[in-house]
């Protein structure tokens, strides 16, 4: 289980302020990459590039070697976060917000990265080379990106909103009836609202306007009542892909809110998507008949075991809010198996930050329905 913190918005969009003059690396993409870290290490990364920003996550393929600790060898996604020099050179930091190790390298013609990665513990470093490729299954992805902001008032020193939006549009593929279907569906869980699909930018300039009416709306006529008090606000809101393959696409959108008081609220919304025919796949699409108390035990058991919970302590006497937690269908899956994501204020406090369960396939099979759109990844 994964601890993510709530700084990691502020880490994406951190040094989002100038633009790079590549030639041959494009201001904003989407990369699939492949390959491997050492000559056995093999692993999957996926990873966006917003000017001299970049971020994104990557497993090990649970197959072979594997380098020695625990984040390495589950299987579980690692997220990345970094910056990128006008000379192609970047670093990569794994689990940002712990200021953990990571990569170290540079682009190569625009479509491939390769440099130095270091374990977290600092204890082993290799040579790892990456190549961009989207094989039957997979699909390329677009790029949109909006920052803005908007005074309360028009005067100097006035309080103000921000935003900034990062969202990933799948491209065009095979089957253009449910490519649109796939546009559609992610542009209506990016705004948060029913949409048309039409241009991914104009959507992004109305989820703009209807933030900065609604922060006027709400906070102009107290303003000019009550000074001293921050009426400051902040929305970031990024998008970010897990799995692209085998017909299936993994992603979460990742929202950000200050309005306010002691701290902003975070969310993270994971989905799977069908890409043969652009339906969303949930927990009874994946598991097997009556799989819902075997899989409570599960996901209870590796909880108390990540968290070092005593199998006789109650969840409760931990921090949490209840004795048992049940599954999510808020869940996410990689090529190692599937990850069960509760936010804040879910099952805990605030405090104790989200809850992100990662179990590998190996330990679920048994409840895993048979021919389902997980047979190419379990191939």
């Amino acid at each position: 289980m994964n601890k993510i913190r709530l700084t990691f918005p502020a880490l994406i969009f951190l040094f989002l302020n100038c633009a790079i003059g590549q030639t041959l690396i494009p201001k904003k993409c989407y990369m699939h990459l492949n390959g491997t870290i050492g000559r056995d290490f093999q692993i999957r990364m996926n990873l966006v590039k917003i000017n001299d920003t970049l971020y994104g996550d990557y497993y090990f393929l649970l197959k072979g070697k594997l380098p020695e600790g625990k984040a390495y060898q589950d299987g579980s996604m690692i997220q990345l976060a970094g910056k990128m020099a006008p000379n192609g050179t970047f670093v990569l930091k794994e689990y940002p917000e712990q200021k953990g190790k990571g990569f170290t390298g540079h682009f190569q013609n625009g479509n491939a990265i390769t440099g130095t990665w270091e374990g977290s513990d600092g204890t082993m470093k290799e040579s790892f080379g990456l190549s961009e490729n989207y094989p039957a299954g997979s699909v390329p992805m677009n790029v949109y990106y909006l920052k803005g902001s908007m005074p309360l008032v028009k005067k100097p020193k006035s309080p103000c909103a921000t935003l900034q939006y990062s969202m990933l549009l799948p491209g065009e593929s095979a089957n253009p009836v449910f490519s649109d279907s796939i546009k559609k569906l992610v542009l209506q869980k990016f705004a948060d609202r029913p949409v048309r699909l039409g241009d991914p930018e104009k959507v992004l300039l109305g989820m703009e306007q209807v933030y900065f009416e609604n922060y006027i709306t709400s906070n102009e006529a107290i303003y000019n009542k009550i000074q001293g008090m921050s009426f400051n606000w902040e929305s970031v809101k990024t998008m970010g892909v897990l799995l692209n393959e085998n017909d299936l696409m993994s992603f979460y959108i990742e929202s950000y809110a200050f309005t306010g008081g002691a701290h902003g609220l975070q969310t993270r919304d994971y989905y799977v998507i069908n890409l043969q025919n652009g339906k969303l796949i949930g927990l009874n699409d994946i598991f097997a008949g009556d799989y819902e108390e075997e899989l409570i035990t599960i996901l209870n058991k590796k909880l108390r075991l990540t968290e070092n919970i005593p199998m006789g302590q109650k969840l409760t006497e931990s921090g949490f809010f209840v004795d048992e937690i049940k599954p999510t269908q808020n869940l996410y899956i990689t090529r190692n198996g599937i990850g069960f994501f509760y936010n804040h204020y879910e099952i805990a406090p605030y405090s104790n930050g989200p809850t992100d369960i990662f179990v590998p396939f190996s330990e679920i099979r048994k409840i895993l329905k048979q021919g389902s759109m997980l047979k190419g990844v379990l191939d």
